[in-house]
């Protein structure tokens, strides 16, 4: 296909009708690469073709954790993630073409009425097929996915989520995904009305990251399913979890709350192991760092940073971060000023 035929496709009424508007094109690759490189950050690429035309336009809009590309290309090329790519969870739904990636020894292809899904990091190159093709992509912040699974899970996260690439469109749950990254997409195109409501896109990436969570393939799934219908807690579990929250500002040691409940310190400890998974001194850690985040996420709240960890029993601020970035995979600061953007 001819460049000229390519920017004749781009004027059909399948593009128009979908207001399909670029707010960069081209003739070449280099082009493109510095394009993208220019709004997206660092990444490799090549063409697959030899041909020097290749013809291109994107639309790309970016708000707080979320970038959209609605793009289409008279060539095939090749994408791949260096180590200082920005790390996100990318939802790619071609329109024409196909889009193949591999994620460790799984290689899979996505077509038409198909989505993929992968964090960048985890993904090998990603091939963009078809003359032309045409997509829509949707990059998410991997730091929101991070926080909510700390959140869901109440631990921080290490290694790969190895996320199920192929979503079926035909299931309720991938119904559920991909109508909301459909209405994401549609909501950030031509300026859409999205682009100026941060706090919204804020709510829709984290519910975005939720569903994904919940209702994909992942190595936590079962994790997760069992906390869905977890073993009902002894007595002297749930009292201690009551005290926590009731006194979770004062200053008290574990001896303390094994006294109130009427137990023996070891009894408490055995008792959160079994039945919560972890030690009671890391979980009220774990809650009074959601409270934190809580003040820290509050437009309205004029604390500083340290006077917020300090509220929370966290008295040494540099130990706070790092704990706090482990967690939620942000630093205080980053959810302090994004809240403040909000105000």
């Amino acid at each position: 296909m001819t460049s000229s035929r390519f920017e004749n496709l781009l004027r059909t009424p399948e593009y128009m009708v979908k207001g399909f508007t670029p707010t960069h094109e081209g003739n070449d690759f280099e082009s493109m690469f510095r394009a993208f490189s220019a709004n997206y950050g660092a990444f490799g690429a090549k063409p697959l073709s030899n041909d020097p035309a290749f013809g291109w336009a994107a639309e790309v809009r970016r708000s707080g954790p979320l970038t959209m590309f609605h793009s289409a290309y008279e060539s095939p090329w090749e994408i791949r993630t260096l180590d200082e790519t920005p790390q996100h969870l990318a939802f790619y739904i071609p329109h024409t073409g196909s889009f193949r990636l591999s994620v460790g020894k799984k290689c899979v292809e996505g077509g038409s009425g198909q989505l993929l899904m992968a964090n960048n990091h985890e993904a090998g190159n990603r091939f963009v097929q078809g003359d032309p093709h045409r997509s829509d992509a949707l990059f998410l912040d991997w730091k929101v996915v991070t926080r909510m699974l700390a959140s869901l899970l109440e631990a921080p996260i290490m290694g790969a989520l190895n996320l199920e690439p192929v979503l079926d469109l035909a299931t309720p749950s991938g119904q559920l995904i991909g109508n909301l990254v459909l209405t994401i997409v549609l909501g950030m195109r031509n300026n859409g009305p999205l682009l100026s409501s941060p706090l919204a896109v804020s709510t829709m990436s984290e519910t975005l990251a939720d569903l994904v969570i919940r209702f994909a393939n992942h190595h936590l799934s079962d994790r997760l399913e069992a906390k869905k219908v977890p073993m009902i807690a002894p007595w002297h579990v749930r009292r201690a979890i009551d005290y926590m929250h009731a006194n979770i500002a004062e200053p008290f040691t574990m001896t303390m709350v094994a006294d109130a409940v009427g137990v023996s310190l070891r009894a408490l400890q055995i008792g959160f192991k079994t039945f919560r998974g972890t030690s009671p001194g890391a979980y009220l850690r774990t809650i009074r760092l959601k409270a934190a985040r809580d003040q820290l996420r509050d437009p309205l709240n004029s604390l500083s940073v340290r006077e917020i960890c300090t509220t929370w029993g966290f008295f040494h601020p540099g130990r706070f971060s790092i704990i706090y970035r482990s967690t939620f995979g942000e630093n205080p600061s980053d959810t302090r000023s994004r809240a403040t953007a909000l105000r």
